[in-house]
């Protein structure tokens, strides 16, 4: 029986061992130069360590062979032999593992090689006669069968998304679909022309023009302009000077693109991208230092899944972390994306913003824009009427911001229904605030709005008539403004002037009629009327009275005048001609001491106020009354909304009533409660003071306070056919 198992066991242990070392050298051959590293790095020769297993196996055989000793340790060679082939099975399977993860890693990294190389090539300029990506903007603008100015791939994008996208949350934020973008990128550097699929998710076109600008060898905005471009974020008129030293095609470019993050920025109550939001991810695409160069962004689509953390535990470990090495795949395995770590220019994030809220003023109308080269202009300006009328009443997310906005508002001091009808008209095409309420003002300034606005009204003690206007941008918190300005009959013009061309506030007398000149307007010229002459000569026969002198004694009724002395009745004073009263407080009503103050919210919910006067009739030549001072006449704040006033400029200018108005609803205060409370802090000061504000937050909600008279104030939004007149008792 012995011999029968051990002839047995004989002719097993040779097969087993006979098959092992097929095994073994096979397994040796498939691994290569995969397992020939790995047995380096332990410091192990795997052709050794097999020739001596063989060595040992072969004399413990002939051992074997001996019938002295074969029965002695055939018990302990079963068992041996069993482990030995557990063991054996188990690092054929570790090997074959590890042999098929690494051919795997292997392939991966000659792919990445074969793509790098290929997109150094291809990325050169001009190297693939068809490549977009990369290649400067002029070359592809050249190839293009089309007289269109700009690459048509953001032709492509833009029309897709305007026809099914704007509305979709976070476009441009989105990073998208990675292997369907490098799929598109593929596509459009072998045929420029190709079409955008259907079906297609908005954010990943969205995500594809932003990282075709990103791999362009050089920023739209170029190397050259970049500081000038960036020194000039908080002027319009100096960005857009700046922007004309462009090259038409890179003009063109970030004018379209610009005109399309517009659009996105106003439907933002849906997709969540304002135009900060907007301007934080495409600051980096569009405008970058030398040394800046996004290349995050190009990478993008091609950045390595992240690996799972190591483990100790060989059960639990994957191929990925068995075979990497300690300090290998640092971009491929860190939880921080790339592009997370790059530092942002908030410089360029404000020259973006600046570029999308105020691109009409710097470049075109934007509708204008897209409809020329997409073709759907027309239908964003409808599309955009329809949402700012009723989208809320059709989204959850607007329901929470409380009352809709309703877009646009024009809100102006007394039933001047024209001039608001002015302003109305340019803001309903498109215009930003500030220009609306230039509009608005310039046409009250023609009509001579209650003989208190304009040429031809309010002489003062020369009889001469001299302008007060002022206008605030409540986006950039720019202010222009002329105080007693002589010889020119455009006030609000003067004074956006003021602030378009100078660093200054407020310039007045000559030097506001001298500037005014000079940037083209007309005069000089007289600004007195035969009305106002009428009222000055009036008023002389009637000794110059009433006047606005007090404490003073005049060598005639018409001066001149010196001051008081000893314990004289501060309300009369005996002369030769007689007794003579004085009013502390002259007659203050709508018809001699009255401005237009008008608040304006143009379609992008921005806010701009302006004021125009005359001043105050028979006031003393040199007086500044509130209509040039920001916060007193008017004021303005994008994150708020803003204010006008009119009445007795020279009390109420000691109060700034405006400002108190935007202040007291940033603290959380309704237009109505903040304009009585402004007006309030007044009265209770000086009771017989006659005044009154008009308070717009920012979602169009208005209110008026007054005292001392009756208070009426015109306003026009969407839902209204015409100009309403709103009556406020005192």
């Amino acid at each position: 029986m012995p011999s029968l198992i051990s002839q047995q066991w004989q002719e097993r242990t040779s097969g087993f061992f006979s098959s092992s070392g097929t095994k073994l050298r096979e397994a040796r051959q498939s691994a290569g130069a995969f397992v020939g590293e790995v047995a380096k790095d332990a410091k192990v020769n795997v052709t050794d360590v097999a020739e001596r297993v063989g060595s040992l196996f072969k004399s413990r055989w002939a051992i074997l062979q001996q019938p002295a000793t074969r029965h002695a340790v055939q018990e302990h060679l079963i068992t041996a032999a069993a482990t030995t082939g557990t063991l054996v099975r188990k690092g054929i399977t570790e090997t074959k593992e590890k042999v098929s993860v690494g051919k795997i890693k292997v392939e991966e990294t000659a792919q990445k090689s074969k793509t790098l190389l290929t997109d150094i090539e291809r990325w050169q300029k001009g190297v693939a006669s068809s490549d977009v990506f990369g290649v400067a903007i002029e070359v592809t603008v050249q190839r293009q069968e089309s007289t269109r100015p700009i690459p048509i791939i953001l032709i492509k994008c833009a029309d897709y998304l305007i026809l099914t996208g704007l509305n979709s949350p976070n476009l441009f934020k989105t990073e998208g679909d990675k292997k369907l973008i490098q799929q598109l990128v593929s596509a459009y550097n072998q045929d420029p022309s190709a079409s955008i699929p259907e079906g297609v998710n908005p954010v990943d076109v969205a995500a594809l023009m932003k990282y075709y600008l990103a791999s362009l060898p050089t920023p739209l905005t170029t190397f050259e302009l970049y500081n000038e471009i960036k020194d000039a974020r908080s002027s319009v008129n100096r960005m857009r000077k700046s922007l004309q030293k462009l090259s038409s095609v890179n003009y063109n470019t970030l004018e379209f693109v610009t005109a399309l993050l517009l659009h996105v920025s106003e439907k933002s109550q849906l997709n969540k991208m304002d135009s900060h939001s907007l301007a934080m991810e495409m600051a980096p695409v569009i405008m970058w230092r030398e040394d800046k160069r996004p290349e995050s962004y190009r990478e993008y689509w091609r950045r390595p899944s992240r690996s799972p953390k190591k483990s100790n535990d060989f059960e639990t470990a994957t191929p990925w972390d068995l075979l990497s090495d300690e300090g290998e795949g640092v971009d491929a395995s860190s939880s921080i994306p790339l592009d997370d770590i790059v530092q942002v220019d908030f410089g360029a994030v404000e020259v973006v913003q600046c570029l999308i809220e105020h691109h009409n003023a710097i470049f075109t109308d934007a509708d204008e824009t897209l409809l020329k080269l997409t073709g759907h202009g027309e239908k964003l300006s409808f599309d955009y009427s329809l949402n700012s009328a009723s989208v809320s009443a059709s989204t959850d997310a607007e329901a929470e911001l409380g009352k809709p906005k309703k877009f646009p508002v024009v809100v102006s001091t007394w039933p001047f229904i024209e001039a608001v009808r002015a302003a109305w008209r340019s803001v309903d095409k498109g215009s930003s605030a500030v220009e609306a309420v230039v509009e608005g003002c310039s046409a009250c300034e023609e009509l001579r709005c209650d003989g208190t606005v304009g040429p031809g009204g309010s002489p003062n003690e020369n009889g001469e008539t001299m302008l007060d206007a002022l206008i605030m941008d409540g986006v950039t918190m720019e202010v222009g403004a002329v105080a007693a300005m002589r010889y020119v009959k455009d006030g609000i013009r003067a004074a956006w002037l003021v602030m378009k061309h100078s660093q200054h506030t407020l310039l007045a007398g000559e030097g506001a009629s001298a500037f005014a000149i000079s940037m083209g307007l007309p005069g000089p010229m007289n600004l007195s009327s035969p009305e106002s002459l009428k009222k000055w000569l009036d008023w002389k026969e009637n000794r110059c009275q009433p006047n606005f002198r007090k404490n003073v004694v005049p060598a005639n009724g018409c001066g001149p005048y010196k001051p008081k002395h000893g314990g004289m009745d501060v309300s009369t004073e005996s002369c030769e001609m007689g007794t003579i009263e004085y009013r502390l407080i002259p007659l203050v009503g709508p018809h001699n001491h009255d401005t237009i103050s008008m608040a304006v919210i143009d379609k992008m919910g921005h806010i701009a106020v302006g004021t125009s006067t005359n001043g105050a009739t028979f006031k003393i030549p040199g007086r500044v009354g509130d209509g040039p001072i920001a916060g007193s006449s008017a004021y303005a704040d994008d994150e708020v909304g803003g204010c006008g006033a009119t009445g007795d400029g020279d009390i109420m200018m000691r109060f700034l009533p405006c400002y108190q108005v935007v202040e007291s609803m940033r603290q959380g205060m309704k237009p109505e409660q903040a304009a009585k409370d402004a007006v309030s802090r007044i009265a209770r000061k000086f009771p017989d003071f006659v005044g009154a504000v008009v308070a717009v937050d920012k979602n169009g909600s208005h209110a008026g306070a007054c005292h001392g008279w009756t208070f009426q104030y015109s306003v026009q939004s969407p839902d209204m056919d015409d100009v309403q007149v709103f009556t406020v008792l005192p």
